[in-house]
């Protein structure tokens, strides 16, 4: 597993996907795994069925990983700070000196910083149990220390550390802001905390639910109090209340019964500044503060405030019980962190969301990543699934538990995302697969887009993540404009990839040339494009004729093509859902049904009875979801060896060793071609696509308009063309062929007149002994020549990189020593202050 390991994977993704029998990365995993993993924007064009799947959640993985040992050791830090903090104070109280700090808090944990009951030692961050420890004169009615700036539901930016009783933030990015929020918040009464600002820069104060962005006052679930003098929610800036900077300390202020947010500078009250929209009343609202290169000391009630809160209002941490929720408490807000053996994740919080165009390509992705993290422990990754078509309860939970990594739909992430049962601002991958796709949700995108975190830089930043068969369009080029900051581009052959695996062949059919069309048996089922027309004998010199002539061979054809390959399994392409119908029926009559639509597909103890060899399933958009399930699953497990549909199935849907792609008429473009060509041909199986071709034109339906069905009540006025005001048009399939030959480079051969194998592709797959279906040269599992050629050819490229990537570690750490000398000889700097340009 050398290969993968230079690619810079840790060793349990690597023991997973030899657990898939991958002995190495294929060429776009190679190039993209260690961008991703160097922490840039990457783009990725590849053909179908190269590994596009594990190029990117391979690294994803590894960076969210390392997040989550990160985070967890953040989290240790700060509980043994805060444990530290607890025990100066204990023995300072134990020393004498009281103090009158205006409704501080009483009984269990009082005097303990936030954070830390008296009893000590719980994680800061989140939350200890309510028992801290102590007796006095009865149990507190508030929330005693327990109060603190959380680690986890934080920007990787914002530092956080107990201070005294206080917590210190600071955010040190000129350009970037960081925000944070408190481990608990309050849906009744009046409470207060302070902010003191102790150093320049940029400071927002405010409150906000968990739901909200950490950019505080950005978005509706926000309210925040700017430095500048500007009040902020939903991006709106307004004047109030004047600027505030270092040396100010500013009071924050939530009236949750009356629903008021108001502010205090220096003791003085600036009145109100919110009155609390009907979606965030009954909610909790939380402390939250965001930064830009600056520092503030918060304080919830577990020190002194330096000024008193305004009358009627108490500490945060002194609020009764009751009032408070803490981080994960409240199912509404969808905080909380996870627990169980977990990842530590915050509930509803991701750090990765792939985005992928069909709910059939994210259950497979989803499928993948957790093949692929199922080594990973302590922690371990959790992954949610967000698709339509399945309830949205299960999927909440699911979310709700803790995931990190988030796969789905556009339409139902954005569902959840709107109702705030996502939250988007830890998200550090964004990942559009098939993206050319995804365009057409190009808004969706945009809007999830600008709710994730911008701050943070090296494998901290957000990075984007652009995956597909081409990524040549305007609208994806545009789109990545948009999203994608100096993206990384993974081009490996360019627009003109076409999957080498593959071999192409065609039959022509021409009804002036084959007069079987005139059979009555078997019978066929045609789109009812010439049901006003007169089809006869006599009339085979018309166009129409001809057309509907030509419908009626390619059913025919089908057969005999089966026949002839003794085909185990094939994808057969139709144009349109109707035709898709059509067709299923046409096999049917041949004994070719497959299992029940109501039937489950599979299982079962032993082997099941062989299948008629046009044994069929359908795979169309116009089919019931579940349907569709059903469909792939027993095409799959061999109980149908036909799987038809339309182009539906052409992107993503990968179905291991298949042999054969027929395509009953030609797709509209090369591309769409491409795409369903490379259904086979993937991980160095071979595969054969044969294309019918029509030599005369053919007449088809292209209607535009919505939920009209021409072709089920065909009349005078629909059958005309769309030039006069009908739906159907003439297709030119001699002219779809020469724009596929050019995509291809070369042309079409057809197959020998009894349908067998053109002489040039047969003399080399008997010379090879070869089979479709099969790999080429031992292909992927490395049995033969392929895998040992391909480890060859890459050997001096691997050990080279390997070198450069040595000497560059090398001088880094040089360097380092170099200047850790200097600034030793030079001598310390006082305070800790930073330096001042």
């Amino acid at each position: 597993m050398a290969a993968f390991e230079e690619a810079g994977l840790m060793p349990e993704l690597i023991k997973a996907v030899e657990d898939l029998g991958w002995t190495l990365p294929t060429p776009v995993q190679s190039e993209a795994v260690p961008l991703i993993l160097g922490g840039g924007d990457v783009m990725a064009a590849a053909e179908t069925g190269s590994g596009k799947t594990g190029a990117f959640a391979l690294p994803m993985l590894q960076v969210v990983h390392e997040a989550l040992r990160q985070r967890r050791s953040a989290a240790a830090a700060a509980a043994a700070a805060a444990a530290a903090a607890a025990a100066g104070t204990a023995a300072a109280a134990a020393g004498g000196g009281g103090g009158g700090a205006p409704k501080q808090p009483t009984g269990a944990g009082a005097g303990a910083p936030d954070g830390a009951a008296a009893g000590g030692g719980g994680d800061c961050a989140a939350a200890a149990d309510s028992s801290g420890g102590g007796g006095g004169d009865g149990a507190s009615s508030g929330a005693g220390g327990r109060v603190a700036l959380s680690s986890e539901d934080r920007d990787a930016l914002l530092s956080v550390r107990p201070d005294g009783g206080a917590w210190r933030c600071q955010a040190r990015h000129e350009r970037n802001w960081a925000g944070g929020r408190a481990t608990a918040g309050a849906r009744a009464g009046k409470v207060y905390f302070e902010a003191a600002v102790t150093d320049e820069g940029l400071c927002r104060l405010g409150w906000s639910t968990r739901a909200a962005s950490l950019d505080l006052g950005t978005d509706r679930h926000g309210f925040g109090y700017g430095g500048t003098g500007k009040k902020s929610h939903e991006k709106r800036f307004e004047d109030y209340g004047g600027p505030y900077a270092l040396g100010d300390v500013m009071g924050c202020c939530l009236d949750a019964d009356a629903g008021l947010v108001s502010f205090t500078k220096n003791g003085e009250e600036l009145g109100v500044a919110f009155e609390l929209p009907k979606h965030v009343k009954g909610q909790a609202l939380y402390p939250a503060v965001c930064l830009k290169n600056a520092e503030a000391l918060l304080n919830f009630g577990g020190a002194p405030f330096r000024h008193a809160p305004p009358p009627g209002f108490e500490a945060l941490a002194a609020a009764p019980a009751a009032a408070l929720v803490r981080a994960g408490a409240d199912g509404g807000d969808g905080g909380g962190g996870g627990g169980g053996g977990g990842g530590g994740g915050v509930a509803g919080r991701p750090l990765c969301l792939i985005l992928e165009p069909s709910r059939d390509l994210a259950e497979q992705t989803h499928t993948c990543v957790a093949d692929f993290a199922k080594h990973l422990s302590d922690p371990r990754i959790r992954a949610a699934l967000l698709v339509g078509g399945l309830p949205p309860a299960p999927q909440a939970k699911a979310l709700a538990a803790g995931a990190e990594v988030v796969t789905g739909t556009p339409g139902r992430v954005i569902d959840f995302f709107q109702q705030g049962k996502l939250q988007v601002d830890q998200v550090r991958f964004l990942v559009l697969d098939e993206a050319d796709r995804l365009t057409e949700h190009a808004d969706i995108i945009r809007r999830l887009w600008r709710a994730l975190p911008k701050g943070g830089e090296g494998t901290a930043r957000l990075q984007v993540l652009m995956f597909s068969a081409t990524l040549h369009s305007p609208e994806v080029k545009e789109l990545a404009r948009e999203l994608c900051v100096h993206p990384l581009l993974v081009d490996l052959k360019g627009r003109d990839a076409v999957p080498d695996a593959v071999d192409h062949a065609l039959v022509m059919v021409d009804p002036r040339q084959d007069a079987s069309w005139l059979q009555s048996t078997p019978k066929v089922f045609t789109d009812n494009a010439h049901a006003l027309d007169r089809v006869a004998p006599d009339t085979a010199h018309t166009r129409e004729t001809q057309s509907e002539a030509v419908k009626r061979l390619k059913q025919r054809l089908l057969v005999r093509l089966v026949d002839a390959h003794a085909m185990d399994q094939a994808l057969v392409f139709c144009r349109t859902n109707f035709d898709c119908d059509n067709l299923e029926k046409f096999l049917n009559t041949l004994g070719g049904g497959g299992p029940p639509r109501g039937g489950g597909g599979g299982g079962g103890g032993g082997a099941g009875p062989v299948p008629s060899p046009y044994s069929c399933v359908v795979l169309a958009g116009a089919r019931p979801m579940e349907e569709r399930r059903r469909a792939l699953q027993a095409f799959k497990e061999g109980e149908a060896r036909l799987l038809i549909c339309t182009d539906l199935g052409a992107r993503g849907i990968d179905i291991s060793g298949l042999p054969y792609v027929i395509n009953m008429t030609l797709p509209d473009t090369p591309e769409d071609y491409i795409h369903r060509v490379g259904r086979v041909g993937r991980a160095d199986n071979l595969g054969l696509a044969i294309s019918l071709v029509s030599a005369v034109p053919e007449k088809v339906w292209f209607c535009t308009v919505k939920g009209l069905n021409p072709w089920l009540e065909p009349d005078a006025s629909n059958t005309r063309t769309n030039e006069e005001g009908g739906h159907t048009i003439w297709y030119d399939e001699p002219a779809l062929l020469a724009g596929v030959e050019a995509r291809l480079g070369r042309a079409v051969p057809p197959l020998a007149p009894d349908l067998t194998l053109p002489p040039q592709i047969s003399a080399r797959m008997a010379a090879g002994g070869q089979e479709y279906g099969r790999a080429r040269e031992g292909g992927r599992d490395g049995s033969a020549g392929g895998a040992a050629a391909r480890m060859a050819a890459i050997r001096g490229s691997v050990e080279a990189l390997a070198a450069a990537e040595h000497a560059a570690q090398a001088s880094f750490l040089s360097l380092k020593r170099k200047w850790a000398g200097r600034a030793s000889a030079g001598g310390g700097g006082g305070g800790g202050a930073r330096p001042r340009a």
